[in-house]
């Protein structure tokens, strides 16, 4: 068996299926051709694991003797390769296979989840479409060990950096499906990013009173959802989808799209723009899939994430975007189609399309900043949580036990009346205002239900929106944090100038993200103001009713 000399330390992260190893330490080669740039390898004491290829280099001297009679430690199988959302069933597999690491599961909200079920495979949300004859390159897997806050499986191969890496291992780090990594933003960091064309989109960040920011959009525009919904059928009707028209006021042009569109460009979205947090897409629910309830609160959470995008300086501007709302014809979507998956200014690329202020930045102010606003997300997402959950409480004591109240009190009210069935003058007046306070107590359990769902709906569904791209946040700060880091490590082992550079593009992400957050807490007060506000405006037309109601059925008794 060949046999390799350790270069570097190397430590092994608990229950991943690595092995640790110390430089100058010799190891026997059991297999190596692991993808993602790993060898899995035996040391003298018997050992069997995994470690990086780029930390070790061949070794021609004696062979190493392992003890007898010990049994090779067992190591993890890897995980099924699952073809990715990105380009579609249709499109190939990829050949590639994760290392055998068991790596924590890492669930990100703007990431949509799906069930591997069969009875979904013709669910509307499932269906293939694009056409067969198309002839793409193969998808890359949907490890469900990515650790990846914006969805980034379709640009790992066309974000990360294609320069040699042998020269700089000490500097660099392992690639453990870190998404630091594997969105390209390390390779971007130090410099090491290739690109064959020419951005297509430019983004600029401005900064005026103290307040960094995206630069304005110049002309605001609106989509909106149309109301009426179309079911579809294909494949002679074996395949059926639901259909969303939407209408842009930027150029007047209807277009139908499919949720598994909306899906497709989520991921497009999330790996182009891995600084901005995505907002999240309605779930793939199943069960009662063409009910009218279900199918109004999915256009309702879609028209909630149309208008986010709209109001984003960044991805209101963004090609595939535009794309998506205005393209009619079939040939040109497929090539706006495959011009997005190819785009090579994704993940860490994408700082090559922002041009920052030439102000230096302090980085010790600027993580100051950063874990003000992360405790401030913490805070936030927490007491969303607790608004949602309150809400859906509400939403279920309305439409359960008090509706039901209400309509067994219309009951009480009935029988009472017919009690007064007697020749008394004023028996019948009364049993008359009794049937009438009984058929509306009967009317408001009705209106109770109806309340649930035309307003504090609306609440819950911009609740799940808001607190979907609040969770998002924290693993675009850990990426933040982590371009820090590397500046840091890498400050006393480069030239001046090297360092420098890496500085500039250190602070190219850092103005990123405070662009960000300014816009993020704009978004949070503008979110929480309108939602609230027409809330309880609703409220008080809601129970204003109930008074006037009330009042009427006071006066039947005025006799």
């Amino acid at each position: 068996m060949n046999q390799v000399r350790a270069d570097y330390d190397f430590d092994a992260q608990p229950g991943s299926g690595e092995m640790s190893i110390r430089k100058g330490e010799i190891l026997t080669v059991l297999r190596g051709d692991v993808e993602g740039g790993w060898i899995e390898g035996r040391n003298t004491s018997g050992k069997i694991g995994l470690f990086p290829e780029s930390y070790v280099s061949p070794y021609s001297g004696p062979p190493a003797v392992s003890p007898p009679n010990l049994p090779p430690a067992p190591v993890p199988k890897p995980p099924p390769v699952q073809p990715s959302r990105a380009t579609g069933d249709d499109w190939g597999v990829s050949s590639f296979h994760p290392p055998p690491a068991s790596y924590p599961s890492v669930n990100n909200p703007s990431t949509q989840s799906q069930s591997g079920s069969a009875s979904q495979i013709n669910d509307e949300f499932d269906d293939e479409w694009t056409d067969d004859d198309e002839n793409e390159e193969p998808a890359l897997p949907n490890s469900h060990h990515a650790v990846a806050p914006n969805d980034v499986r379709g640009a790992i191969n066309r974000s990360q950096s294609a320069g040699d890496r042998a020269g700089s291992k000490v500097n660099r780090n392992i690639n453990r499906f870190s998404n630091f990594v594997k969105s390209g933003m390390e390779a971007y960091v130090l410099g090491e990013s290739k690109m064959n064309g020419q951005p297509g989109e430019k983004h600029e960040i401005v900064s005026s009173s103290n307040m960094v920011q995206w630069k304005p959009i110049q002309q605001y525009y609106t989509c909106t959802l149309g109301d009426k919904i179309k079911k579809e059928t294909k494949l002679k009707g074996l395949k059926s989808f639901i259909a969303y028209s939407i209408t842009s006021s930027l150029r007047r042009i209807q277009v139908s799209r499919r949720y598994k569109q909306f899906d497709w460009l989520h991921e497009q979205l999330s790996a182009k723009y891995i600084m901005i947090p995505i907002p999240p897409l309605p779930e793939k629910q199943v069960s009662g899939r063409y009910e009218e309830d279900l199918i109004d609160h999915r256009k309702h959470i879609l028209q909630i994430w149309v208008n986010k995008i709209c109001r984003h300086p960044v991805l209101s501007q963004s090609e595939v975007w535009l794309h998506f709302i205005s393209c009619t014809d079939e040939k040109e979507w497929k090539n706006g189609k495959r011009k997005a998956e190819k785009d090579e200014y994704v993940g860490g690329n994408f700082l090559n399309c922002v041009s920052v202020p030439q102000v230096k930045l302090d980085i010790a102010h600027v993580e100051g900043q950063v874990e003000k606003f992360q405790k401030n997300v913490k805070f936030t997402e927490d007491a969303t949580n607790v608004m949602h959950g309150r809400m859906k409480e509400f939403q279920k004591v309305y439409q359960g036990p008090v509706k039901s109240n209400w309509q067994k009190m219309a009951h009480a009210f009935s029988s009472l009346g017919q009690t007064f069935n007697d020749d008394h003058p004023k028996s019948g007046k009364l049993a008359a205002a009794l049937n009438v306070t009984a058929s509306q107590y009967h009317s408001i359990g009705e209106e109770f239900d109806v309340h649930t769902r035309n307003d504090m709906e609306p609440v819950v569904e911009a609740l799940f929106s808001f607190k979907g791209t609040v969770q998002g946040v924290p693993d675009i700060l850990s990426i933040h944090k982590q371009a820090i880091q590397k500046y840091r490590e890498n400050q006393s082992k480069v030239s001046n100038v090297d360092a420098e550079k890496i500085k500039q593009r250190v602070d190219s992400i850092s103005y990123s993200v405070l662009a960000e957050m300014n816009h993020l807490n704009s978004e949070k007060i503008e979110d929480v103001r309108s939602t609230m506000g027409t809330y309880l405006r609703k409220q008080a037309d809601f129970y204003q009713k109930l008074a006037n109601q009330f009042a009427n059925m006071a006066s039947q008794y005025d006799f």
